[in-house]
């Protein structure tokens, strides 16, 4: 049983994340059908949110995991904070609510993009699987964190309040902050460090 666990605990690990991820995917579901709030942008939300718990089932198995605790908690706080955004707040008019809409189709369009680059090396703790150069990854270093604060940002705009223009900012603290912890862990590797090379951006081409 040792052996088995110690051989396979990874797999075991992604299916337990998989089974709870889903879970709560098909709960918020059916509380948004309830609360008669299911429509084109929430449904496409959830596509997006489903792409990526099953990519969590089927990634392969990471090489190296980052072992500083503070580290991994900027990963999860960066990618956790938007459970923090209450729905709640400011909708404002229609126009509002239809640009609102449109920048959070856009970002999601880019992010299941990235998803798809990302493919089976898809994580959220700063691990290495396999260094993936493909895609937005040819222009960016961390096209996935953009397009995550872009989906916040969307939301913001129909939902301004103090509250959620903080999180957003402590968002975009915690992925810049993320990005150069995940980068020091993987430059441990050639083909990453080679990778940094050739795309010198960050985050937005031609400014950082």
């Amino acid at each position: 049983m040792k052996a088995f666990l110690s051989k396979h605990w990874q797999v075991l690990l992604n299916v337990y994340l998989f089974a709870n991820l889903a879970g709560w995917l098909v709960w918020d579901t059916y509380k948004s059908w309830m609360e008669h709030r299911l429509g084109f942008i929430e449904i496409s939300f959830m596509a997006h949110n489903a792409l990526w718990i099953t990519m969590i089932l089927i990634r392969r198995q990471h090489l190296a995991v980052d072992r500083n605790v503070f580290h991994q908690v900027v990963a999860l706080a960066a990618f956790c904070s938007g459970l923090l955004m209450p729905i709640a707040g400011q909708r404002g008019s229609p126009l509002v609510l239809d640009v609102s809409g449109g920048f959070i189709l856009v970002a999601l369009v880019l992010s299941v993009a990235t998803i798809f680059n990302l493919g089976r090396s898809f994580g959220i703790l700063i691990a290495v699987r396999r260094v993936e150069t493909g895609g937005l990854y040819r222009i960016v270093r961390h096209p996935m964190y953009v397009t995550d604060l872009l989906i916040r940002v969307g939301y913001l705009i129909s939902h301004c309040t103090p509250l959620n223009l903080g999180i957003v900012a402590a968002t975009a603290l915690c992925y810049g902050y993320r990005a150069i912890l995940e980068e020091r862990f993987l430059s441990q590797w050639p083909e990453y460090r080679e990778y940094r090379e050739k795309v010198k951006y960050r985050f937005i081409p031609g400014v950082f």
